[in-house]
């Protein structure tokens, strides 16, 4: 694609037009040894940043968790129940037990991801 012919022409940049060149340009080289270290140092980060992500990724199993995890399941079946009792007008005791039972594990199911949060 050609400039409009009212537009000046561009110069191309000194690197470029010594890059042609057979003999040597020490400003070149100068560059290009900055410039490869900064592209060592840039993988070193990249390769740093990518470790972390994977450890942030995979965690080591934790028993608190699985226990939490067991604990939030039968709250949410508990909470199922009750409310499948409380619908079909089931006896007032027993929908009072489901609760507080579902309750009670849903204190064990928070306590148990402190724990893990904690690494305990």
């Amino acid at each position: 694609m050609n400039p409009p012919p009212d537009e000046p022409q561009r110069e191309a940049p000194a690197a470029m037009k010594d890059a042609g060149d057979a003999g040597p340009n020490p400003g070149a080289d100068e560059w290009l040894v900055v410039l490869r270290r900064m592209e060592r140092a840039l993988d070193e980060i990249r390769g740093r940043l990518e470790a972390t992500d994977r450890a942030r990724q995979h965690r080591e199993f934790s028993l608190p968790r699985l226990l939490g995890v067991l604990c939030q399941m039968l709250v949410v079946g508990l909470v199922g129940v009750a409310l499948a009792d409380w619908t079909y007008q089931g006896p007032s005791a027993r929908l009072l037990v489901e609760l507080v039972l579902a309750g009670v594990l849903q204190l064990g199911a928070l306590t148990a991801y402190v724990l893990a949060r904690d690494g305990r």
